[in-house]
């Protein structure tokens, strides 16, 4: 489900090779993603009626080209990926020291915790919203595994294959065009090789493994840009492409600009220093440009955005933390905002749409995808200032500052994005809530013997936070489960008065605090919940860690 900076745009006539001197991307196919466990439960653009006169075959797939995979220095972050297993919990050797069952009794217990939650207009409409999942209606979420949008089961002719931990680019724009279309499909989750292995009977199905892949009146289609034609393809009813050839030229004119955009991306954040700074951000320039040539903030006008505006934003969403991150350049707010206007109107049309909302991760999740992607970034002097923030190092402590545009992570005062922090709070607790028994145990994987397996035996190409199939020291689950509950209730009622029932445990807690951010660490945006409740749940954990 990867594109290379060298694969060739799906356009009327091939796009020019970009060679990226000092820099190649190790890009395992299909190769991103958090752990394997689901924490919280070139073919031209053509006019799309030409494309579904001739039915699936008018899609003749990419013809890509990989570059070489060479090692390059992997930025870690300090100290978050040094838990170890065995009952040790760091380089000093503490050893698992039980909690006394008045540590586990003064915890609520789930059952209050939950009537807890039903008794807020915030956990009442939450769930209904998680019933209405269940039968294929209401708005675009990640959980999402039917979408009827009024129609019944009978009408769903499409199968989306994506990665279950939504991390892949090339798996959100073709979700993206499914749920901007409307059009009935069913959703299934498949493991990215990075964070665990692909089930046997989707191997017989698709046998590159790769993802995205759709499967189109029983037909599978492969690479995003074309499974996205396709679909565009089956109905007239919201057009994701121009009908006409000069639409179609103007649309391919953009195309070609988004893949400057992408390998000017990776000539700059995948390289030593600040080479590639320039050339960068002259692209930038050229898409605000490309985004001034209408009215709306959409690259081809209209009241919705198309494949075009789906192809950049995949990958512009990954570029803002990335370059913050590794290089201390701001793509959004600031001075950026003046810079770019037009990218920052664009950008903050999607973040009125829910059909965009459902899909986006947060900076803390990207900068750990994008490693066991594209390959590891490359930071500088300039971006220390804003590192230990977004990788947990600092800043994820109670109390939290409020979300403004003037944050880190630009928040716009929307409704879709600066969700309260009470309704944050009771989205995370019920997470928590819903699925106690696994996160205790998986919590305690962390004084288990497996962390760090994955990684060791994989390399570049695993995510470092994956540990599928590691073990869990069940010694240290009740303990957990305890810990968890008191985070709850810090969650539904505020720290001090949670505090209040928390029973010290009187022992070295050291190898518990480490399991508390083993789970802190592995929170993903969206797959778990949404960026404020998952702000919100990392620093009741890391509360937790603190008072116990």
């Amino acid at each position: 489900g990867q594109q290379s900076c060298k694969a060739p745009l799906l356009m009327s006539r091939p796009f020019s090779r970009i060679i990226l001197p000092l820099i190649a991307i190790p890009l395992a196919a299909a190769a991103s993603g958090h752990p394997a466990f689901a924490l919280f439960r070139g073919v031209p653009l053509r006019a799309a009626g030409a494309a579904a006169s001739a039915g699936l075959q008018a899609a003749r797939p990419f013809s890509s080209r990989y570059l070489t995979a060479t090692t390059l220095r992997m930025s870690v972050f300090p100290n978050l990926f040094g838990m170890r297993g065995g009952g040790s919990s760091d380089a000093s050797g503490s050893t698992l020291a039980i909690f006394p069952s008045a540590f586990h009794d003064a915890a609520p217990s789930w059952e209050s915790l939950d009537k807890m939650v039903k008794e807020t207009p915030d956990g009442q409409r939450l769930r209904a919203e998680q019933q209405d999942r269940e039968a294929g209606k209401g708005p675009a979420h990640c959980k999402n595994k039917l979408r009827l949008f009024g129609k019944t089961e009978k009408d769903v002719r499409v199968v989306l294959y994506r990665d279950h931990a939504g991390w892949c680019p090339y798996c959100q724009k073709v979700w993206l065009l499914l749920e901007e279309k409307q059009m009935p499909y069913r959703i299934e989750h498949i493991n990215m090789r990075s964070y665990g292995e692909k089930p046997d009977w989707f191997m017989k199905k698709n046998p590159s493994g790769m993802l995205p892949v759709c499967e189109v009146d029983g037909q599978m289609v492969s690479d995003s840009i074309r499974i996205m034609q396709v679909l565009d393809g089956l109905d007239d009813t919201v057009p994701m492409l121009p009908r006409d050839q000069e639409g179609l030229a103007r649309a391919n004119k953009f195309m070609q600009i988004e893949r400057e955009l992408f390998s000017a991306w990776c000539s700059y954040v995948f390289q030593p220093r600040t080479f590639g700074r320039k050339g960068f951000e002259e692209v930038l320039t050229k898409v605000d440009k490309a985004l001034k040539e209408t009215a709306g903030p959409w690259f081809l006008g209209g009241t919705h955005p198309t494949i075009v505006d789906l192809q950049y934003i995949s990958h512009v969403e990954r570029m803002a933390p990335s370059v913050l991150y590794w290089k201390g350049l701001q793509m959004r707010g600031g001075e950026a905002q003046t810079k770019y206007p037009a990218l920052h109107v664009w950008l903050a049309a999607f973040e009125d749409r829910q059909t965009y909302m459902a899909t986006k991760s947060d900076y803390y999740t990207h900068i750990t995808d994008i490693p066991p992607q594209y390959g590891a970034g490359q930071e500088v002097a300039e971006a220390d200032p804003y590192m230990a923030s977004l990788d947990g190092r600092k800043g994820w402590t109670l109390p939290l500052p409020p979300l403004t545009s003037d944050s880190m992570q630009l928040v716009l005062d929307k409704p879709l994005t600066n969700i309260p922090d009470e309704t944050a709070r009771i989205e995370a607790a019920m997470c928590l809530i819903g699925n106690h028994k696994n996160l205790a145990r998986y919590c305690a994987r962390s004084a288990g013997p497996d962390v760090g397996k994955w990684r060791q035996k994989g390399g570049g190409g695993k995510s470092a936070l994956a540990d599928p199939g590691a073990k869990s020291n069940e010694a240290v689950v009740p303990d957990m489960d305890a810990c968890l509950r008191h985070v709850a209730h810090a969650l539904l009622a505020g720290p001090e008065v949670a505090a209040k029932s928390v029973v010290s445990p009187g022992v070295d807690s050291r190898v518990q605090q480490d399991c508390l951010k083993y789970l802190c660490q592995r929170i993903s945006v969206p797959r778990d919940m949404t960026y404020p409740a998952a702000r919100q749940l990392r620093a009741h954990l890391n509360w937790a860690a603190a008072i116990i």
